[in-house]
């Protein structure tokens, strides 16, 4: 059935709105990162820790954790009732453009000595000054992180917060862009502010409710191995960090070890593949 001229109006106006927001985000985050100088040295290799455990302190210890964190979803992602198996590849296929975003801005932040990895705690540099378990890291955490919130979805089926799902999400969009308006100085706490904000704003105008706060529900359980794997990473159980920070670049507040900006990218990743592959899964059921 051919398009009619009012529905050619309304894509093209919806492409333009998309097109504009992207804009506004990339000029936003743009002014950030001009007011962060390269920094070549000061990152932070000394934290309080809770303790250190010896077995940690390896090589393998950032490979072993992902391991670790990985396995899951193939240990239980083949039970009949979740059936995670059967979405699998519709969640490696999302996590791809995912993937290669953040891997870009990782490589970014490191140059710009934003953040940097000890060789203590890695195999080497893999790409471009990344270890290569850094570019996994954005494919294995958000399979696991996906098997979580489609378990949840099998467990809760209906949108748990169907009347407070706009509400909630509004609530975060002005915190976000609280947080990156008066953080501005710090390039970490204000980007991944910013652009959890932004990518809300986009949810808010352009997706319909009825998955967000089931995404919500599983963020929050999320969060319990997030601090487990973080904690790690930002040096809770280790003599010093894998992921070591510039202290200019983050607000300083930490959960332990952990920086309270890895919550906010957190959120920031998970949402970004949720919603692709949503889509994705939309798409399918369409066809």
């Amino acid at each position: 059935m051919p398009a009619t001229p009012v529905r050619v109006m309304s894509i093209m106006a919806r492409k333009t709105q998309i097109f504009l927001l992207l804009i506004t985000a990339m000029v936003v985050i743009s002014a950030v990162w001009n007011t962060f100088p390269p920094k070549h040295d000061g990152l932070t290799i000394a934290v309080d820790n809770i303790t250190s455990v010896a077995l940690f302190e390896t090589r393998w210890l950032y490979t072993s954790l992902l391991v670790f964190t990985g396995i899951f979803p193939f240990l239980f992602g083949f039970i009949p009732k979740p059936s995670f198996y059967k979405a699998m590849p519709g969640v490696f296929l999302a996590n791809l453009p995912v993937t290669l975003l953040f891997i870009l801005w990782d490589i970014w932040f490191t140059h710009r000595g934003v953040w940097g990895f000890s060789e203590h705690y890695t195999l080497g540099s893999g790409l471009l000054g990344l270890p290569m378990e850094e570019c996994l890291f954005f494919i294995i955490i958000p399979l696991s992180c996906t098997f979580i919130y489609w378990s949840i979805n099998t467990v809760v089926p209906k949108e748990p917060l169907a009347g407070m799902e706009r509400m909630i999400s509004g609530v975060l969009i002005l915190f976000f862009f609280a947080v990156g308006i008066s953080n501005w100085g710090h390039i970490y706490t204000s980007t991944t502010a910013f652009l959890a904000g932004f990518l809300l704003i986009y949810h808010m105008l352009f997706i319909p409710g009825g998955y967000r706060g089931r995404f919500y529900l599983a963020y929050l359980v999320t969060c319990i191995p997030f601090l487990i794997v973080n904690g790690i990473l930002t040096g809770s159980f280790t003599e010093s960090p894998v992921v070591m920070y510039h202290p200019e670049a983050i607000v300083g507040w930490r959960v332990v070890t952990v920086p309270v900006e890895d919550f906010s990218y957190s959120f920031l990743l998970l949402l970004s593949n949720i919603t692709l592959f949503e889509w994705l899964q939309a798409r399918r059921a369409v066809q």
